[in-house]
């Protein structure tokens, strides 16, 4: 038998575990170009003792600790406290998914905290979304959590100071009341955490807004420079674009037409999304369109 990691599928997964503490074993397919395969590949590393398994987790095995002492790589000492478990498995999860994303990096929140600082290692947030080059601090509120503790995230995004983009993920959007998701930010983005948004996650920079705006207003609406919306004919059109539920982006259109009482405000977002800002802007135009069809996934972003 081979007793050495088997290609850098192996030891990618090696160092994720190595690093992130846990692994649901069945997040390990994410790793794995041939999916149908990866059982076999885990069996394997266990079987060497580069992986072993708690449960229906994966953990380092006695070689594998060796193993990335040995190359130096990034190495977390397994945290054992069962009530953080959950929290580590979900930031895992989240770490695997987007594993091999071209166009996003998920930065741990253990990789962000400083650990000297109280104040941080008390903070809510699970990581870093960085996508297509813009950061996206972000927070997990599942349904086992109280409203003493969604109460706390929103307390924590008020001191934030560092970030002005931030990603809610939720198990039930209506456990987030808009209004209370206003701090003056640029985006506050909301979102069902479910594979098909975080396929979406994926896309959130790839939409050809541009094309959109010229096939509906025919060029004749131009960038805004409010911040209540997105384009404009600076006169009696105004424009704004939704592929998430953005609540900041909502309540500024909501300000803006409360003190325009003779104003209008179009919304150019997926049918789905309508009925959920549909609640809060209930007088809007509603303009609703496929953008799955306006994403270019090829597209890229250099600095």
């Amino acid at each position: 038998m081979n007793y050495f990691p088997n290609g850098d599928e192996e030891i990618s997964l090696i160092k994720f575990v190595a690093k992130f503490q846990y692994l649901y074993a069945n997040d390990s397919k994410y790793f794995f170009k041939t999916k149908d395969y990866y059982r076999k590949r885990i069996i394997s590393l266990v079987d060497k003792k580069y992986l072993r398994r708690i449960n229906v987790n994966l953990v380092l095995g006695e070689l594998g600790i060796e193993y990335v002492k040995s190359f130096h790589y990034e190495y977390n000492v397994l945290n054992r406290n069962k009530k953080y478990l959950p929290r580590l498995l979900y930031i895992s999860n989240l770490g695997a998914y987007f594993f091999a994303c071209k166009t996003i990096t998920f930065i741990p929140s253990f990789d962000i905290k400083d650990k000297e600082i109280l104040t941080t290692t008390a903070r809510k947030f699970v990581g870093i979304f960085n996508i297509s080059g813009i950061d996206y601090l972000t927070y997990y509120i599942s349904g086992e959590h109280t409203k003493q503790y969604l109460s706390s995230v929103i307390y924590d995004i008020q001191k934030e100071r560092n970030y002005s983009n931030i990603l809610v993920l939720v198990n039930d959007l209506t456990r987030i009341d808009v209004s209370d998701f206003a701090f003056g930010l640029n985006q506050v983005l909301v979102a069902e955490d479910n594979e098909y948004n975080r396929e979406k996650l994926k896309y959130t920079h790839n939409i050809n807004w541009h094309k959109v705006i010229e096939d509906y207003y025919k060029n004749k609406v131009y960038l805004a420079e409010y911040r209540f919306c997105d384009y404009t004919d600076y006169q009696n059109k105004y424009v704004s674009t939704f592929y998430f539920l953005d609540t900041e982006k909502i309540n500024r259109i909501k300000q803006f037409l409360r003190e325009n009482k003779n104003k209008n405000a179009d919304i150019i977002c997926s049918s789905e999304l309508k009925n959920e800002i549909q609640k809060e802007i209930p007088n809007a135009n509603y303009i609703t369109i496929d953008l799955e069809k306006y994403i270019d996934k090829e597209r890229r972003f250099y600095e």
